[in-house]
């Protein structure tokens, strides 16, 4: 009961990693026979106390697991008594389960046992050892509202508990200390601070005097004393404390213990508070075999170690390591929260709000380093209510079982952290079954000899553990790759073809350094250079920011825009305009694919009255002609049913009957069309076989960052077509279609999450043979799609327009239009709360017509 106080000293959780197999034990070992055999028979008492004997022996996440099924068969057996419920016995198997709970991080249904075991006990008849059970019930309750960041909540129960022991005749000084501890805690949460204190102090003394000054009790509350210390900012006396604690629990509990794990946490934390980073990065490391070994019942000590490391990575210049513990502090609040998720948002509130900056703080990370896409999905996924946009899922989705994603350089380092925490573990655990054999006695003189050398093996591990801390420290991160040179060879090449484009055309090129921005202009027969001094995370931060602005329909996005202007295309505007440009080819790198650049505003108006534009990729070679049209050589796909994970799309079949016409020969194009169960893969590749001009998809596109077989498009029969079949198989070739147009959610975003050309679905498209592709740079409008497309084909098909003039056109009718009345949705799962009527809505706002960005030939 006592150790459970520990956990306010510091807190961090990771549920997306795999569990790592461990050595298999006896749960048994060292059980009274009689008991075992009992509890196996069906005797609820035994069931009861088999369990509490194995829990007492040993803590680990396995033996809780054990130990909650005998609780919950002993329980069962409590309800199911012929003679009527058995509530003192319920009572205390609740109870108990409710510990096990607790201590597997599912701490909601740890509190409710704990509430209905207190209903049973106040039930009886009163008794003092049921209004005892009910004051220990309280506490517990006090302590597990804690771990849902529920404090002031906490204090009732604790100050009810704590008044019921000095009642008492003589007073119960030592649990009433007891429960002070605990209140401690919360006390400290809640930023009262020299309350926490007094009562750290008050219950120290008492149990200096109770215990001994060298007792476990006594060491517990020295780390919470020097917690206290930590968070107002004196650390000299925070390691006094901390150190104290750790002199007391390593001896009693051993190096391996979820309590001298928490105590070598909150010395990290010190040290990153310190400006320390080699040092925090030692501790928090130290702090993982325990980890590695019980991550289910660690959840609430992993946030904090984490977040430790991924500090002290970002104080050594370290960004990738740090975004990579960021990620894993997220995911371990994801796994708390997906636990302990309450009927409605509110229930959470707390814990959510506490953990916030744990989801700020990687945003920051990933956007300082250009990786947007990952950026919005950790934001994404700590505002639940905008998590629909980015993950594609129905109202109903579980939202709080979504996690960071690991991209393959992550996950070797996770698979080196796994390798650093498993060297100890494994002479630890059989050690473990053989002291447990010697102090029931029945251990053989083979079995002591075997024990002694494991002691030794567990030391030369724990020393070749030490050494493999410090290698990793030695290690440095691979400097960053500033691979632009295929870019530049590539606008060199393009030059002569310049002056052969039917119109004024220039390539832009703009490379992010870590430093400054390159503006580079080419033009037939010059060129010219400008540099931005701002640096590659600040111009993330803006990007980030505009794309906010456009995504949520804010009416400042001008402005954002306007910031983003003054960067990425002021310095050349004049140049552009002088030289009588009318379309401006971008070769961009990184995140800057994600910019709308028509949007991008110069105080009188959008760049998309000015210019037009189209995005190159320079690893594909792009033959500029205008190919012959035909609008029988066409062909039309969508999906409009809802599929599992994904919204239906009724807009979609008006999309297509716009464009394609309800009947044959109505539309701007006449090729055939299939919707949802004749859009299939079989369908799909049979048009691919008559090499159709343009090919249009209307459909979902699950953007997952780091993960390219989870990025995929969905398909009319609900299978999903991910971005590595369409990569790697012929028969998905597109070569001969002159333009793939994708009306899908952010097809042109870059699956890695840093925008990386060869990434996005509209890229693949273009490196697997599309002459051309139109793809989306976030989920576009159902409402406005439509409109947009019908004059974007009419500006190529009946006007003869080139493929960038057509569009520009067609997002000046959209942007100069007149108001439409409807529900603004897009190509996402459906809203968390749907509005109540249709939004009037003017399509003016740079989201309903700068989403669609041109690749490639865009004659």
């Amino acid at each position: 009961m006592l150790a459970k106080t520990l956990r306010s000293l510091v807190v961090m959780a990771l549920l997306g990693l795999p569990l790592g197999a461990s050595a298999q034990t006896d749960p048994y070992a060292g059980m009274d026979p009689q008991l075992v055999a009992g509890a196996q028979a069906g005797n609820p008492f035994d069931m009861l106390n088999l369990g509490l004997a194995m829990v007492l022996a040993d803590r680990s996440e396995a033996v809780q697991r054990d130990a909650l099924e005998w609780f919950t068969k002993a329980y069962g057996l409590a309800n199911d008594n012929p003679d009527g419920l058995d509530a003192r016995l319920a009572g205390y198997a609740l109870r108990e389960m409710g510990n096990a709970e607790k201590a597997l991080s599912n701490f909601r249904t740890a509190l409710g046992h704990y509430e209905e075991a207190e209903r049973l006990f106040r039930s009886l008849p009163a008794a003092d050892e049921y209004n005892r059970m009910i004051a220990v019930l309280l506490e517990d309750q006090g302590i597990v509202l804690q771990d849902l960041s529920r404090y002031e909540d906490a204090l009732r129960p604790l100050k009810i508990a704590y008044d019921w022991h000095l009642s008492q005749d003589p007073p119960q000084r030592r649990d009433a200390a007891n429960v002070l501890l605990n209140a401690g805690t919360a006390l400290e949460r809640l930023k009262r601070y020299d309350e926490a204190l007094e009562v750290y102090k008050w219950s120290f003394d008492i149990f200096s005097e109770t215990d001994g000054e060298t007792s476990a009790v006594v060491g517990y509350l020295s780390n919470n004393i020097g917690w206290v210390y930590v968070q107002t900012k004196k650390f000299s006396e925070a390691r006094q404390w901390l150190e104290i604690a750790l002199k007391i629990l390593e001896p009693l509990e051993g190096a391996m213990s979820y309590n001298v794990t928490i105590l070598r946490i909150n010395m990290g934390l010190v040290a990153v508070e310190e400006g320390k980073a080699e040092e925090a990065i030692r501790w928090g490391l130290l702090s993982m075999p325990y980890i590695a070994q019980n991550r289910q019942q660690t959840l609430a000590i992993q946030r904090w170690n984490f977040e430790s490391l991924s500090r002290a990575f970002t104080m050594r210049g370290e960004p990738e390591r740090a975004i990579f513990f960021g990620k894993l502090a997220v995911n371990a609040q994801q796994a708390i929260r997906a636990n302990n998720k309450g009927d409605t948002p509110d229930d959470t509130q707390e814990l959510q709000a506490e953990w916030r900056r744990l989801y700020q703080s990687l945003a920051d990370l990933l956007i300082s380093q250009g990786r947007i896409s990952e950026a919005q999905a950790v934001l994404n996924m700590e505002k639940e209510e905008e998590v629909y946009n980015f993950l594609k899922r129905d109202g109903a989705a579980d939202i709080t079982k979504t996690r960071a994603t690991l991209n393959n350089s992550e996950l070797s380092e996770e698979q080196k952290l796994e390798t650093l925490a498993a060297l100890p573990i494994a002479a630890e655990m059989e050690l473990r079954n053989l002291t447990a054999k010697l102090d029931a006695g029945t251990a053989t003189e083979e079995d002591e000899n075997q024990l002694f050398l494991l002691q030794d093996a567990l030391q030369q591990a724990t020393d070749q553990f030490d050494a493999a801390v410090t290698a990793f420290l030695a290690q440095t991160s691979e400097t960053e790759k500033a691979a632009l040179t295929d870019q530049f060879d590539a606008t060199g090449s393009y030059q002569a073809d310049l002056a052969k484009l039917p119109r004024r055309t220039a390539i832009l090129q703009i490379a992010t350094l870590p430093d400054a921005v390159h503006l580079f202009l080419t033009l037939p027969n010059l060129t010219f250079h400008e540099k931005v001094d701002m640096p590659r995370a600040d111009l993330a931060r803006l990007v980030f920011d505009g794309l906010q602005a456009i995504e949520s329909l804010d009416p400042e996005a001008p402005a954002r825009l306007q910031a983003l202007h003054k960067v990425l295309f002021a310095p050349m505007q004049q140049k552009l305009i002088d030289s009588e440009v009318e379309v401006v080819m971008l070769n961009l790198d990184g995140f800057l694919r994600y910019v709308p650049f028509a949007a991008l505003h110069d105080g009188d108006g959008y760049l998309i009255e000015r210019f037009a534009f189209s995005l190159y990729t320079p690893v594909v070679k792009t033959d500029f002609t205008t190919p012959a049209r035909e609008d029988a050589k066409t062909a039309g796909f969508g999906v409009t049913a809802a599929h599992p994970g994904f919204s239906p799309l009724p807009g979609v079949k008006t999309e297509l009957d716009t464009i394609f016409g309800p009947a044959p020969g109505q539309g701007v194009l006449s090729g055939p069309t299939a919707l949802d169960a004749g859009f299939d893969e079989r369908s799909l590749r049979r048009s691919l076989l008559k090499r159709p001009a343009i090919l249009h998809i209307a459909s979902h596109f699950n953007l997952v960052p780091g993960a390219e077989d989870d990025s995929f498009l969905l398909l009319g029969d609900g299978a999903h077509l991910p971005l590595s079949k369409i990569r790697k198989t012929e028969a998905l070739s597109f070569k001969g279609v002159d333009l793939l147009t994708l009306s899908a959610c952010q097809t042109a975003r870059g699956s890695d999450g840093d925008g990386a050309e060869i990434d996005g679905f509209g890229t693949t498209a273009q490196l697997n043979g599309a002459g051309a592709v139109m793809a989306s740079l976030w989920p576009v409008s159902d409402a406005a799609t439509p409109v947009l497309m019908r004059d974007f084909y009419r500006g190529i098909m009946v006007e003869g327009l080139d493929k960038a003039e057509a569009l520009r056109r067609a997002q000046l009718v959209m942007l100069h239009g007149g108001e439409m009345v409807a529900t603004v949705t897009d190509r996402a799962a459906a809203a968390l709360d749907a509005p109540d009527a249709p939004l009037k809505q003017g399509t003016d706002h740079p989201y309903f017509w700068s989403a669609f960005v041109l690749m490639g030939n865009w004659l």
